[in-house]
């Protein structure tokens, strides 16, 4: 059987419509709360595909307490520049902690940006993708500019300042 739309009432029209478009407001409103596991070839094509737009990458873990007293600072400072940015969390917590540590953090914090849980068999590799030099001590923050190129590491807890002069740089 086909549903004929144009057999409703004008009021349920009108129901039909309020209902989709609560859906649509209600969904643009929400944190994103969609964590996707991520390895480093799919870093990799992130910051190819980045080109064009500068990028903050923040690495971190819900059991870091200075990555947890950082964040609510990362997700301001993503609010003010989120035109100008490409906003990105990793996180670096266990496969197991996806859905009981990681996601209420998030849904927590009210995070409107991309989000990562990292799934690695050597870290190393990962590391040396983001910086060399780095040791892989959380939370830290990498900068791209529009190609591609780390301008800021940033390793250790952040304030909302040192994220926007940092965010500035690229931006400029």
């Amino acid at each position: 059987m086909i549903f004929n739309f144009l057999k409703l009432s004008p009021f349920l029209i009108g129901i039909i419509l309020l209902v989709g478009l609560d859906s649509i407001l209600y969904a643009q409103s929400t944190p994103s709360t969609n964590v996707k596991i991520i390895d480093v070839s799919d870093l990799k094509l992130i910051l190819e595909e980045g080109k064009g737009r500068p990028i903050l990458i923040n690495v971190w873990a819900t059991w870091c307490e200075p990555c947890r007293e950082e964040f609510p600072e990362f997700v301001d400072i993503s609010v003010k520049y989120k035109k100008d940015i490409r906003f990105i969390s990793i996180s670096v917590d266990d496969l197991s902690d996806l859905d009981v540590k990681v996601v209420p953090f998030l849904k927590n914090q009210n995070v409107q940006f991309e989000s990562y849980l990292l799934k690695v068999a050597e870290p190393e590799d990962f590391i040396n993708l983001l910086d060399k030099n780095w040791s892989g001590a959380v939370p830290a923050t990498f900068i791209y500019d529009k190609f591609s190129k780390r301008t800021e590491a940033l390793i250790g807890k952040q304030s909302f300042e040192l994220f926007e002069n940092a965010i500035k740089k690229v931006i400029d």
